[in-house]
């Protein structure tokens, strides 16, 4: 997937997660945990990463120093994750009015820096000729589902505040477990079908104030004129201040009075009171947006099914298995963008699409071309946030791979546990851009879904019992059936009584 979904699908197989994914990132917290602890144990293809950073199981290093280095693995993955959510919606504000070219550019970007890896690798066979020489089939397949959740994840990251981008995508738990019960024949335990309908209640938890609008105002102050006083409109908080503002223009003569503009001897009204609606506190774009990134779990929980089947064929290393599905997911983008732009705010056909893009890469270079409206340009930082965005992605990635390599699937589920409420909190800082306040549905939602996300991933450890799956449970019951000591096995000699009253004694080996 694209960059921008990195942190958000995180939670989705039977122990594991997804997504947290990168344009042609391959899940291996899609795996089953068997899977994990089989990848982890028998990877030959480590990457150059992995093997300067960390030591392999057959290395003399002390366990205080492996110890030492799984703990700041350990937090540096859990800090990059929770940056990374926070880069993701930081981004996205820089780019409001190009998400097309947000979704295509953080795929271009992260390529080169992929192969600036892959092609010294392949040169000196770091990377196995097998895998080079291997059908880049499968890679075609993993990147038509990855470009799907990815687009919509992105679209979704410049519309929605920045705690529903973390806690929505944790839909990817309930519905991972339906696909891979039907797909995969995947058994699940009874914590885990706990945890995944908790993490449903705490979704709905976080979504009932947006389908209600109760926390947005009674009244909103909006502008007559979009175009030119929709900015200084809506900053207005009080009935005084919205009908006592102004807006300065250099044409004709204005004059700044108490209710209206007056040009020359005509009256002319900049802002309005009006009743808060559905359309006019954006409720409407929420809950739309909200239903797309809930759906996105789909395509991204497919892709985990899919990878999940196709790992366990070649071991692929993991750098070179990510560039070539971020350099399929390129063209894909592009073509995605097309029915894309027709959803965007505003909406951009497809004719005005090359333009849309051509303003986009100014605006990440820092030129602003959109200067009215209720969303101006403001590219001051287009170009730090997404550049520092790549960065850190990457560096999330490898490091969820050090952690699968090198620890096992429970401290990565624990990590990524972690990030959820931390990201979700990062959002209200005071300091940050886009600051969302936090009121008690939305703690009350957080933690909630952190209920059901700890009872699916540690339910049975932490909460006592033996969590067993249906397969697990079936297995029990036969083995009530089965007599306590096979007599067979033990050689002993046992005296048998026929049905005719006749004792034989019968010499068992």
């Amino acid at each position: 997937m694209s960059p921008s979904s990195e942190i958000l699908h995180n939670n989705n197989d039977d122990n594991s997660t997804t997504s947290t994914t990168t344009p042609g990132y391959v899940s291996f917290t899609s795996l089953k945990e068997n899977k994990l602890k089989s990848l982890r144990s028998n990877t030959t293809s480590s990457t150059a990463l992995e093997s300067a950073f960390l030591s392999n199981d057959d290395d003399d290093s002390p366990p205080s120093s492996n110890t030492t280095k799984l703990i700041l693995t350990f937090t540096s993955f859990v800090l990059s994750g929770t940056i990374l959510a926070v880069l993701s919606k930081l981004q996205a504000l820089t780019m409001y009015n190009y998400p097309n070219f947000l979704n295509v550019w953080s795929c271009v970007l992260y390529v080169p820096l992929c192969f600036l890896y892959i092609l010294p690798a392949a040169k000196y066979k770091l990377i196995p000729p097998e895998q080079l020489e291997h059908s880049k089939t499968p890679f075609l397949f993993m990147a038509i589902f990855d470009t799907l959740a990815s687009t919509m994840t992105t679209f979704a990251s410049v519309y929605l505040p920045g705690p529903l981008l973390v806690l929505l995508p944790q839909a990817s738990i309930p519905m991972s477990m339906l696909l891979s019960k039907f797909y995969l024949k995947s058994k699940y335990g009874k914590w885990q079908y706990a945890g995944a309908a908790v993490v449903i209640l705490g979704i709905l938890v976080v979504l009932e104030p947006v389908m209600t609008n109760r926390h947005a105002p009674d009244y909103v102050c909006v502008a007559l004129d979009e175009e030119r006083d929709c900015v200084d409109c809506i900053s207005q908080m009080s009935q005084e201040e919205c009908e006592g503002f102004a807006s300065s223009s250099d044409e004709g003569n204005l004059t700044d009075i108490f209710n209206d503009v007056v040009v020359g001897d005509v009256s002319i009204a900049t802002c309005e009171w009006v009743e808060s609606t559905h359309e006019t506190s954006g409720t409407s774009t929420l809950l739309f947006w909200a239903f797309i990134l809930v759906l996105s779990c789909l395509p991204a929980s497919m892709s985990s099914i899919y990878k999940e089947q196709k790992l366990g064929e070649v071991e692929w290393d993991p750098v070179y298995l990510n560039g070539w599905i971020a350099l399929i997911q390129v063209p894909m983008s592009l073509v995605l963008a097309l029915p894309g732009g027709l959803v965007t705010s505003p909406p951009v056909p497809p004719s005005d699409l090359p333009g849309n893009f051509y303003d986009g890469f100014k605006c990440f270079t820092g030129t602003e071309s959109i200067t009215e409206g209720c969303h101006p340009d403001d590219c001051r930082y287009a170009l730090l946030a997404m550049s520092l965005f790549i960065i850190v992605c990457f560096i999330f990635t490898n490091l969820m791979i050090l952690l699968l390599k090198y620890s096992s699937a429970n401290l990565m589920f624990l990590a990524l546990t972690c990030i959820v409420p931390l990201g979700n909190l990062a959002f209200a800082l005071p300091f940050m851009p886009g600051r969302v306040a936090m009121n008690s549905s939305d703690l009350i939602g957080l933690s909630v879904i952190m209920f059901g996300i700890v009872s699916y991933r540690f339910g049975s450890v932490l909460f006592g019992g033996c969590d067993t799956t249906e397969e697990e449970e079936q297995h029990e019951k036969n083995d009530l059936l089965q007599p306590l000591l096979n007599l067979e096995e033990l050689g002993l000699e046992v005296e048998v009584v026929s049905e005719d009253g006749r004792l034989s004694r019968r010499h068992l080996i």
